[in-house]
């Protein structure tokens, strides 16, 4: 069960989270009873996607229709609830995948619901969150290690909090396809994987073994199929290293991954253990580790988590924007004002851009006023270019590709002259909400530029199509004669992205 805030104990509500793995699919649906969260379905199917990633980085086309195949069974299980009650995510595979986008149109639609590609670390804070709501809250430090198909997360963290994290790219699909793919197993072959993982863990050690912990949890597929091995063979489901050398040398002399079949290894397990089994081991090795235990939870179960937190006011983007604001001293209530202003101007057009919920987007002007400066701390010159290149490459929590991409825009475009191509580079599901946003928050930055809490009173915002009115009570323009000329040149630049910004003064009441 979850432990969940008060704001839910006197809700009744179904929701799902679904996890594209490189090699599994997998699926929790779930129901808030009584407050506490409980487990109504669980789906996993062995996709392999991470299988059909073929040299130059496309996805084969049997790979896209197995997971295809997969997403529509899943949709029609999760047909009948709403998007905001559905998480799905993907994870290695698709973030090196070069056709990722063509097929997400696919998949999306076979599931009935969106899906974000989500980083590394942003996977690895997910696991961690996942593991963490499955433990008694204690004071204990400890490291989560979860073995997918192309990627491994290492986590050090403190009850809900993880404090380093790193997601390293080796995984038991991507090893075995690397160093057992005509599926033949040796000595030697072994010894390359072990040295490989190795030399994955190697750049990260020094950080982790400097934070330390008390407790080492994995979790995922091929660690609890190791730990059902290790009670098999042990009568105990804790992990060893002794087990896990035993169990390559045991590898080593067989001929094939057919023939290699350790007590108590599921047969679906079968074709993907040993390349698991050798990351696992390289973990052991390179980080010190003598023991592990395995947890029943992991990325799904942290996708849910994530999801209440988003509708409970807790959404950990929020938490990293402002961290990020923070870090480079933006202007908070310069933030405050912009944000305000261009989140009145959404709201005042809502009706006519049919949103019959315009909180998402506002959540993103919101954000886009608090990061939009954080390049001043680089250079005032272009600062705007700066605060785009740190907010796309610094790591957001909670944020998935996408999302961040989003942000970026805005941030990016908010002043001077737009890229020619700045709307038709954007995804299509964005080219129409979001160039309007970009709208709405650059003549809110101008009306700002005095940096005064009282430039945007009296106007008046309004959108119809490409046509942008802004009108301004009477006598506003003779004593606002700098933001007026202000405006005008924003005027050129909306024109550069498909908009007409007109300016005008409302009629006395006398009139």
């Amino acid at each position: 069960m979850l432990k969940l805030s008060d704001f839910w104990r006197n809700r009744d509500e179904e929701m799902a989270a679904i996890d594209l793995g490189s090699n599994s699919f997998h699926m929790i649906v779930a129901r808030l009873e009584r407050g506490e969260l409980k487990v109504l379905d669980r789906i996993k199917e062995p996709v392999r996607l991470g299988f059909g990633l073929c040299p130059d980085g496309t996805l084969d086309d049997l790979s896209q229709r197995r997971a295809i195949e997969c997403l529509s069974r899943f949709g029609q299980r999760i047909s009948h609830l709403p998007p905001h009650s559905v998480r799905a995510v993907g994870t290695r595979t698709l973030r090196k995948a070069t056709n990722a986008d063509p097929f997400l149109e696919k998949a999306e639609v076979a599931l009935g619901h969106k899906i974000d590609v989500v980083s590394g670390a942003e996977e690895a804070r997910l696991i961690y969150q996942g593991v963490a709501q499955s433990l008694d809250d204690e004071l204990d430090r400890r490291l989560v290690v979860d073995i997918g198909g192309g990627s491994t997360e290492v986590i050090v963290g403190e009850q809900f909090q993880p404090l380093q994290l790193e997601s390293l790219g080796m995984g038991c699909v991507a090893l075995t396809r690397e160093f057992f793919g005509e599926g033949s197993i040796s000595r030697k072959s072994i010894k390359k994987a072990t040295t490989y993982c190795l030399q994955k863990i190697e750049p990260v050690r020094e950080e982790f073994l400097a934070v330390g912990w008390q407790r080492a949890i994995g979790c995922s597929g091929t660690i609890k199929s190791i730990s059902k091995v290790a009670e098999a063979v042990t009568g105990q489901p804790v992990i060893t290293r002794k087990l896990l050398d035993d169990l390559c040398d045991q590898a080593g002399q067989a001929k094939s991954i057919q023939d290699f079949k350790p007590d108590g290894l599921a047969s679906d397990r079968q074709p993907v253990f040993l390349g698991g089994l050798i990351v696992l081991r390289a973990v052991f090795h390179g980080l010190g580790l003598e023991t592990m235990e395995a947890s029943p939870w992991a990325l799904r179960e942290g996708l849910l988590y994530d999801l209440i937190g988003r509708i409970d006011q807790g959404d950990v983007r929020s938490r990293s924007v402002t961290h990020l604001a923070s870090r480079f001293h933006a202007d908070e209530k310069q933030a405050q004002r912009v944000g305000d202003t261009a989140i009145r101007f959404l709201n005042d057009n809502r009706e006519a851009l049919g949103l019959n919920d315009a909180g998402p987007w506002s959540m993103y002007l919101r954000w886009a006023s608090q990061l939009a400066e954080v390049g001043l701390d680089i250079s005032h010159s272009q600062y705007h270019k700066h605060s785009a290149y740190i907010v796309q490459h610094c790591d957001l929590p909670g944020f998935s590709h996408e999302e961040q991409q989003r942000l970026t825009t805005l941030v990016g475009l908010h002043r001077k002259k737009p890229a020619q191509d700045a709307i038709a580079s954007l995804p299509e599901e964005d080219q129409t909400m979001l160039p309007v946003l970009l709208a709405m928050f650059r003549v809110s930055f101008v009306l700002h530029r005095a940096r005064t809490g009282s430039t945007s009173e009296g106007l008046h915002l309004r959108v119809q199509g490409a046509d942008i009115e802004l009108t301004a009570e009477p006598g506003w323009w003779e004593s606002h004669g700098l933001t007026q000329a202000d405006l005008e040149q924003e005027a050129q630049y909306l024109n550069k992205l498909g908009f007409k910004l007109t300016l005008q003064q409302a009629p006395k009441d006398d009139e």
